[in-house]
């Protein structure tokens, strides 16, 4: 069950990635994820895991520090 932490990082990807204006897709393949999967961490209804997170950080050229700013 997703948490607040999941939500906070969700809505931090959400909007680096709108920021480059990327799709879901764009942003999945740049991280080597599903887009589906994505979509439920951005929303907040998964947790995210080590690599995923280290993944995304990756395609968005943050650190994973990052993706926890509120």
């Amino acid at each position: 069950m997703a948490t607040d932490i999941c939500i906070t990082v969700g809505k931090r990807i959400w909007i680096l990635r709108l920021e480059r204006g990327w799709t879901q897709q764009i942003l999945a393949d740049h991280a080597e994820l599903t887009r589906e999967h994505l979509s439920e961490l951005e929303s907040g209804k998964k947790e995210i895991g080590l690599r995923a997170l280290d993944r995304i950080a990756k395609a968005l050229e943050v650190s994973p520090a990052k993706l926890f700013d509120a």
